[in-house]
């Protein structure tokens, strides 16, 4: 696994990469966390993929551009778009954890002949309703102002610990990357806009998702953890019975981040969904 910096239309850029010659995938992390969520991810899918994993539009070590306020969508959309092409992915599959599985589904919107397949994690931004969504949002942003206040590693890891169904799974380098980063100047000002923007429900409501998710034509799996304080499994049902070739995935004891708690399962079916194996559906899954 790679680290590299370089411009993107102007924003300074920081993202993962590793494989070479295998079919493009871009990694997509939420809101308020960095591409370091894939840290036991990339080297294991690089096997059979070439990975990207940047950090988003006011993320990570990556700049604002020209985003100061409103709905953010469009500003981080353009920035992945942007990279795609800098990257040089004409054909590309997109996995995007809770906000990032929006951004993915706004890509493929704005590509659809590019982007060939998408995995969804637990992503209450693509399927809650407006008002569950901002419930679940202003919750999302609590906890992180909770570790950006004074992040040290207690904090940081507590922070992540609430939405994960078994914290100590949570690996230390990322928390100590989540610390650093918390510490950087602005970034607590960076992530009260963005998340001031999801919360305005007029200005996002042009880059709403749930109700267009019958309109996504390319295969999309759907992993879920069954322990999720963040999304509802009833709506990951609801959204895969709109995307018409679905496939759903809960997953027992499992918080929101199904990557990061159990990434041997995760890296698994993410790689036999976009080899093309069959992967069993849970749709019948109870909440």
């Amino acid at each position: 696994m790679r680290v590299k910096f370089t411009d993107v239309n102007g924003i300074p850029t920081r993202y993962y990469h590793e494989g070479d010659g295998g079919p493009p995938l871009m990694l997509v992390h939420g809101a308020g966390i960095s591409s370091d969520a894939w840290l036991r991810n990339i080297d294991a899918l690089a096997k059979d993929f070439t990975v990207v994993a940047p950090d988003t539009v006011g993320h990570g070590f990556t700049g604002t551009g020209d985003f100061t306020s409103g709905a953010p969508q469009p500003h981080v959309v353009a920035h992945l778009k942007a990279l795609a092409d800098q990257l040089g992915f004409d054909k590309f599959a997109m996995c995007g954890s809770s906000f990032g599985a929006m951004l993915c589904i706004l890509t493929y919107f704005d590509m659809p002949d590019r982007v060939e397949k998408l995995i969804m994690i637990s992503s209450g931004s693509a399927t809650l309703s407006e008002e569950e969504m901002l419930k679940s949002i202003k919750g999302a942003y609590k906890n992180g102002l909770s570790a950006m206040e004074d992040p040290d590693f207690e904090s940081c890891r507590a922070r992540l610990g609430r939405i994960n169904h078994y914290p100590e799974r949570i690996p230390d380098e990322l928390v100590w990357m989540q610390v650093t980063l918390y510490a950087r100047p602005g970034v607590k000002e960076n992530y009260s806009k963005i998340m001031e923007g999801l919360m305005d429900l007029d200005a996002c409501r042009p880059y709403r998702v749930a109700e267009r998710l019958d309109q996504i034509k390319v295969p999309t799996l759907l992993v879920w953890g069954m322990n999720d304080p963040r999304v509802i499994y009833q709506r990951a049902i609801e959204a895969a019975d709109k995307i018409p070739n679905s496939t759903l995935v809960g997953i027992d004891e499992c918080g929101h981040q199904p990557h990061i708690e159990v990434p041997d399962r995760f890296n698994d079916l993410a790689r036999r969904f976009l080899q093309g194996e069959t992967v069993d559906d849970d749709r019948s899954k109870a909440a």
